[in-house]
């Protein structure tokens, strides 16, 4: 019989019950930690979702801030006089 093949076969009750002696089953109080955890890492995604996409966001505005300005010929020039693109920058963040 092909080595693969044993995974196709049908497995019965009677096959099962010999088995689970085997396995450990975790408790109840273990599975709740567990579903606590889980839950604790996923309101944390959740959360760090929420802050990528309102950063996302806010970058996508700075970028239309930006780009309004400079059509404007309000970013400025070179002159040493005038307000550096980083302090720029500092103020939109």
């Amino acid at each position: 019989m092909d080595k693969y093949a044993l995974r196709y076969l049908p497995l019965f009750y009677d096959d099962f019950s010999e088995i689970v002696d085997y396995i450990r089953m975790t408790s109840l109080e273990e599975q709740q930690e567990v579903v606590s955890i889980l839950d604790s890492v996923f309101d944390k995604e959740q959360q760090a979702k929420e802050v990528a996409q309102s950063v996302i966001f806010q970058i996508g505005e700075m970028k239309k801030s930006i780009l309004a300005r400079a059509f404007r010929g309000e970013l400025g020039t070179n002159d040493p006089k005038e307000e550096s693109a980083v302090e720029l920058l500092k103020s939109f963040l």
